[in-house]
């Protein structure tokens, strides 16, 4: 296990000082490094009904955001200069693709053999959460993006335990950031078309 959090901690802090436009390549490369150190093979071919009906709960949330001024209002409040290219590239491979293969893939995977599903949903999650600390020093930012993120793994954990795979957890995942570069994206059109 100790490889595995070697690798995560290398990976983290090569996002934070590495360039950019390699971010879409480090996180395959990354993902498939945790692979071959542990010999686990991470589970994507199960699960795709939960995949399925995740992307689509994702899509309707968003969609419904986008009917309700304060939501609206609230995704058009950020931007993304290429969002097509951040939503099915960046986001996919820069992130979604490593971190699910880490957190749900490889990691949950060692810590269930070892302590059970609960253990393995609950030291992800919190792991997860961690990992999305940053350099900002805007530390109530910091606790709001942390405990966010906890709970998201949380539900991206309990996802993978349902799904028996880490496909379900990959499609929340991306639904979850891609199409809200998407949903954030319609939302300043539409509030500079009014």
């Amino acid at each position: 296990m100790s490889i595995v959090l070697t690798v995560m901690v290398a990976v983290r802090v090569w996002n934070w000082i590495g360039p950019s436009w390699a971010q879409p390549i480090t996180g395959p490369l990354a993902a498939a490094s945790l692979v071959l150190l542990t010999g686990l093979r991470p589970a994507f071919h199960t699960g795709f009904g939960y995949a399925l009906s995740a992307v689509l709960v994702i899509t309707v949330g968003y969609a419904l955001a986008l009917l309700i001024p304060p939501a609206r209002r609230a995704l058009a409040a950020r931007r993304f200069r290429t969002p097509w290219r951040t939503a099915l590239v960046e986001i996919p491979l820069a992130t979604v693709t490593f971190e699910e293969v880490a957190f749900r893939g490889v990691l949950w995977t060692l810590i269930d053999a070892e302590h059970g599903r609960v253990w393995a949903t609950a030291v992800t999650a919190v792991l997860f959460g961690l990992w999305h600390v940053s350099p900002d020093p805007d530390t109530r930012a910091q606790l709001g993006t942390v405990a966010f993120t906890t709970f998201a793994g949380v539900v991206l954990g309990l996802l993978r335990d349902v799904s028996g795979g880490v496909l379900a957890p990959f499609a929340l995942h991306w639904a979850a950031n891609g199409l809200g570069v998407l949903a954030s994206t319609a939302a300043r059109r539409s509030s500079s078309d009014s």
